[in-house]
C-alpha cells in the first residue's frame, strides 16, 4: 500500500512540472510537441536588473583602467547623457573623452558602489558608492559618484548623468 501512495504522489508531483506532459507525448508525426521540445535551445539567463548594473559598474571600472575615466564613460553615455563635475557639465561622448581625460600624474581610479535601485518597470536604475583616484606623488582624490541609468530601445542600460563629487579637504594638523 505504501508503495501505491509513493507512485500517486510521485505522479502527481510529475503531473505538476510543466515539462513533464511534453516528456510523455506520443510521436504521432515528425513535428511532436516532444520533438520540438527536444531540440529547443534552453531560455536564456538573464540576471535582475540590480544584478545587471552591478555587472556594469564592474566592467566600467575595468574599462577606466585601459581607456581612462573618460574613454569607459564615452563607451555607455546614452545620447542624452551628461557628466557632471564641480563647476562643468560635459555632454556627448567625445566631449566627455577629452574632457575626462586623466590628469597629469595620475594613476588608477578604483570605485566600488554600495547602493543599486532600480524603478519599478525596470527602465532606470542608479548606483552611487565611493571612488579613489590615485595621483603619483600626492594624496590620492577620494569621494562619492552617483550614476543615473536609463535602458535604450534596445534594452541596454546607458548612464544618463554620472556625478562625482569629492571629498572635503582635510584640514592640516597644527604643530605644537
Amino acid at each position: 500500500m505504501r508503495h501505491f501512495i509513493f507512485v500517486a504522489v510521485s505522479a502527481m508531483a510529475l503531473c505538476a512540472c510543466e515539462t513533464m506532459p511534453n516528456a510523455f507525448a506520443q510521436s504521432g508525426t515528425t513535428g511532436s510537441t516532444a520533438a520540438t521540445t527536444a531540440n529547443a535551445a534552453p531560455a536564456a539567463f538573464t540576471p535582475p536588473p540590480e544584478q545587471q548594473l552591478l555587472e556594469l559598474e564592474r566592467q566600467l571600472s575595468a574599462a577606466a583602467q585601459d581607456a581612462g575615466l573618460g574613454g569607459a564613460l564615452a563607451s555607455v553615455i546614452h545620447p542624452e547623457g551628461v557628466v557632471i563635475r564641480p563647476g562643468v557639465t560635459l555632454s556627448g561622448p567625445d566631449e566627455i573623452a577629452r574632457g575626462l581625460a586623466p590628469p597629469a600624474g595620475a594613476g588608477p581610479i578604483y570605485w566600488q558602489p554600495d547602493r543599486v535601485e532600480v524603478s519599478s518597470s525596470g527602465d532606470m536604475g542608479m548606483t552611487s558608492g565611493r571612488y579613489v583616484q590615485v595621483v603619483t606623488g600626492a594624496e590620492a582624490q577620494q569621494g562619492r559618484y552617483v550614476v543615473v541609468w536609463r535602458r535604450d530601445g534596445a534594452g541596454d542600460w546607458k548612464i544618463l548623468t554620472e556625478t562625482r563629487i569629492p571629498d572635503p579637504a582635510r584640514a592640516v594638523a597644527r604643530r605644537r
